[in-house]
């Protein structure tokens, strides 16, 4: 798996200087922080903006990286930056595409998760979307939406509590709120159902029973 673009991680460019970058980490950890939030998103988040820091805020494993991006970006498999809003769209425009390649059967649950972390743990791209027109929001929405579909509602539900908060529109969050409902249901058939179907079966035999003893 590509490794994270950690220069976007801290919403910084990478010939930032070190102040630069210890402001830029000092300012979203503060944000940041587990203590602000119990959303597991959140948390992921913290993890993503302390990495990156313990990576750029030290020269020596600074310079490794550096040279590990320049390699990345020769042979063309460099994580996007996502720095602005049309990075953002094609990002989620190619994870929708390959959502509806993948089988159904052999769906990779971590990869979803993984392309969603590494999305949300650059805190900027909240600022991005909530900024951008409506047109691109809601496009924006759709393809997030479609690539959450495939997860269940367990490990779903913390990305869909993130996107509520960047999209405010009535219409958005009746999209967002009928798909958490629908994999809620979901949930709750799938842990009665073998329960239910073995409990009508018994009385389908007791039934059964009762006739031929009649």
């Amino acid at each position: 798996m590509t490794e994270p673009n950690w220069y976007a991680i801290l919403g910084i460019q990478s010939n930032a200087s070190v102040s630069e970058i210890k402001a830029a980490f000092r300012k979203l950890a503060h944000q940041y922080h587990p203590d602000k939030t119990q959303n597991p998103v959140y948390t992921e988040q913290f993890k993503q903006i302390k990495k990156a820091y313990e990576i750029l805020g030290n020269a020596s494993a600074k310079i490794q990286y550096d040279r590990s991006l320049a390699l990345q970006k020769n042979y063309s498999v460099a994580a996007p930056s996502l720095l602005n809003v049309s990075e953002i769209m094609h990002y989620f425009f190619l994870f929708e595409k390959e959502m509806k390649q993948a089988d159904i059967r052999f769906i990779n649950y971590d990869r979803i998760k993984w392309k969603f972390n590494y999305a949300y743990g650059m805190p900027h791209v909240l600022t991005y979307i909530q900024n951008a027109s409506k047109e691109d929001q809601d496009y924006l929405l759709a393809r997030k939406l479609y690539c959450l579909s495939f997860l269940p509602y367990t490990e779903s539900d913390p990305f869909l509590q993130v996107l509520k908060q960047h999209f405010k529109h009535p219409d958005q969050i009746y999209q967002i709120q009928f798909l958490s409902n629908k994999q809620l249901w979901e949930a709750r058939w799938n842990q009665w159902q073998v329960p239910l179907v073995a409990t009508i079966s018994i009385l389908v035999c007791l039934f059964i029973y009762w006739l031929v003893k009649e």
